[in-house]
């Protein structure tokens, strides 16, 4: 099943998209202890099976997360005269 992220809304499952203490999966120094929120399940295939958890990151990376999603977006909704010029240039 191929899960979904929402940044404005519960995910119906967890109820809640509170802040908690926690640590960003997203770049941020993986000791630092920080409010984070939860942005879905992460499944990954190694050496050692299939290893599951939940993500999360903090706000600055759920923004980036969110612009990249919106950039990618209008990416693929240009027009079709448009759609020749080479990703991410005018």
């Amino acid at each position: 099943m191929i899960e979904t992220v929402s940044l404005t809304a519960p995910d119906p499952g967890r109820g809640t998209d509170q802040l908690v203490m926690g640590r960003c999966w997203l770049g941020c120094d993986p000791e630092r202890v920080q409010m984070v929120v939860w942005v879905g399940p992460v499944s990954a295939c190694g050496p050692d099976g299939l290893a599951t958890a939940d993500a999360f990151a903090c706000l600055d990376h759920v923004r980036r997360l969110y612009a990249m999603a919106r950039a990618d977006e209008i990416e693929r909704d240009r027009p079709p005269h448009l759609a020749d010029r080479v990703r991410g240039h005018p």
